[in-house]
């Protein structure tokens, strides 16, 4: 078996070793690697891992995006160029 080492802030491992002791892992490591085998077995948790706290945009229209930001009238024309420049980059959102 293989050894890794994480960094993670005081508090994190505060909450790891309250649900080691809460649900009776032998140790952390124990921990991480149920966790990994949930993830494996249900890779839609990596998906909302990765994105977590933040929401993932319905709409995919560049233009209807960019039209929303304009009508506001709170952005600069530079942000919204910006903005268009990084949206078309995106393989995520349509031109």
């Amino acid at each position: 078996m293989s050894t890794i080492n994480i960094s993670l802030p005081t508090a994190q491992v505060d909450f790891v070793d309250s649900l080691v002791m809460r649900f009776g892992f032998a140790n952390r490591s124990e921990f991480i690697r149920s966790l990994l085998r949930l993830v494996s077995h249900k890779p839609v948790l990596v998906e909302q891992a990765a994105t977590f706290p933040f929401v993932v945009p319905q709409e995919r229209s560049v233009n209807k995006i960019l039209a929303g930001f304009s009508k506001t009238k709170k952005y600069s024309a530079a942000f919204l160029r910006d903005l268009e420049a990084g949206l078309k980059q995106s393989d995520y959102f349509k031109a």
